[in-house]
């Protein structure tokens, strides 16, 4: 049975971003505890001075997460949960976080709390290792607290995972530095051809024109094949995304021509195939690259630098306009989740939610709309993400992200290797749609 994945409207987002519309980035707002937070003042069920003891696995990529954590959930946890003993273990991301999650699960050891993951869900679910959590989280009325809270429902209309909700609100654009762009004598290129003669130009006077994460496949796997797929034709992108059509699409294949052209051309750095995410991201903040494709979730820090702009990815077709079409970063399998089998159900939905408002209240502080209310009193977003959110909300067709909505653990490893490879320059684009076109008519995603 073919799985629908959603297509989120403008207006459902509009009520999302009328539950935050940001506080300024000056200052990080610290949760003193207020009523929003799930205090978890439940009493242990153990009795006496024994604490119940749970083990959460976090993920732990970038800096939102270490401010998330250090800022946010350390400094409140002992208050909120007087009566738990809390083990945080740090789990990395994808397919670090993916292996890890994995092994536990096959050695009967799950964590009671775990940052879940579209990537990974099925194989954990299979087994029964996640809780529904639709009962728990009604009862107690922490599902009151979110704007739309039929986002968080799986296909089979059940929850699985807590998130603050910013995921929706994520979606890969073009930063750049406007002086670097200033001194290359360059505009804002409008169509793919204009990016790629832009690149030339900034590559002419010693500059790196563009970078982003290329090492195990993160950038063409998590965005850049669907933005160069979906650039040309949205409606194929779509497809694609629903199981409607294949990478024998010619839409698709010129997607994929497209990665391959941007690497002959010089657009990214030597190495870009092994790039991680960390060095991609200073390469671009010390300026020594003067684009960066990113997800907005990098815009609050990126914003810290007043020569930072950013534009959507430019056209490749008249099928295809900005202001149209988007790719939504986000699953409802995202988020927090609980073992469904702790030992202690209560206390770990209870730290699953106390964790996802850790979240909500740190994207709130940054300016980032969320959906999961704070009770926080927010005020007007900073220049640069008051400009996104006028940008992306209007939109009016938001395109699921194929890598959390669209394949199985196996497809996903897959496509996340065949991206390096594209990036290597060595490995031809038809070469690569014939390798996945195999690869995802063996995905098992889409079967119930």
């Amino acid at each position: 049975m073919v799985r629908t994945v959603k297509v989120l409207s403008a207006s459902l987002l509009a009520g999302m971003l009328l539950v935050a519309a940001g506080c300024s980035t000056k200052n990080e707002a610290q949760p003193s505890g207020n009523s929003a937070t799930p205090s978890a003042t439940t009493e242990s069920k153990t009795g006496g001075d024994k604490k119940v003891k749970l083990r959460v696995v976090t993920i732990t990529t970038d800096e939102n997460r270490n401010n998330i954590m250090d800022k946010y959930i350390k400094p409140n946890v002992a208050k909120a949960f007087p009566n738990v003993e809390i083990e945080f273990e740090p789990g990395g991301g994808g397919e670090d976080m993916a292996n890890k999650l994995k092994t536990f699960n096959a050695a009967g050891d799950m964590p009671d709390v775990f940052w879940d993951d579209a990537g990974y869900f099925t194989p954990l679910n299979s087994t029964g290792s996640i809780m529904d959590l639709t009962s728990a989280i009604t009862k107690d009325g922490f599902l009151s607290k979110y704007a739309v809270p039929d986002a968080l429902k799986h296909f089979d209309g059940k929850i699985y995972s807590l998130s603050s909700g910013a995921d929706t609100y994520f979606t890969p654009v073009i930063f750049y530095h406007k002086d670097m762009f200033e001194q290359a004598g360059v505009q804002v290129p409008k169509t793919f051809d204009e990016f790629i003669d832009v690149s030339k130009k900034l590559k002419s006077k010693g500059m790196v024109p563009a970078v982003t994460p290329g090492k195990d496949g993160w950038g063409p796997k998590l965005f850049l094949l669907q933005q160069m797929i979906q650039i040309g034709d949205p409606q194929a992108m779509a497809d694609l995304v629903n199981n409607k059509t294949d990478f024998n699409n010619p839409s698709v294949k010129a997607g994929v021509a497209r990665i391959e052209k941007m690497v002959k051309e010089g657009v990214f750095p030597e190495g870009i195939a092994n790039l991680d995410y960390g060095p991609a991201n200073e390469m671009f903040t010390s300026k020594k690259a003067a684009m960066y494709m990113m997800f907005t979730w990098e815009l609050p820090n990126l914003a810290k630098d007043n020569t930072v702009d950013f534009f959507p990815f430019p056209s490749a077709s008249d099928k295809y306009d900005p202001t149209k079409q988007v790719q939504f970063w986000g699953s409802p399998l995202n988020g927090y989740a609980v073992s469904a089998k702790t030992k202690y159900p209560d206390e770990a939905v209870k730290l699953a939610e106390f964790l996802a408002m850790a979240d909500a209240q740190y994207f709130e502080s940054t300016g980032a709309p969320i959906a999961l209310k704070t009770g926080n009193t927010v005020a007007e977003p900073a220049p640069l993400m008051k400009k996104f959110i006028n940008w992306y909300n209007p939109i009016p067709t938001k395109i699921a992200s194929l890598a959390l909505n669209s394949l199985d653990a196996k497809t996903s490893a897959e496509l996340a290797t065949q991206g390096a490879k594209l990036l290597t320059g060595q490995y031809p684009a038809d070469k690569f749609s014939a390798d996945m076109g195999k690869i995802w008519s063996e995905n098992t995603w889409f079967k119930k």
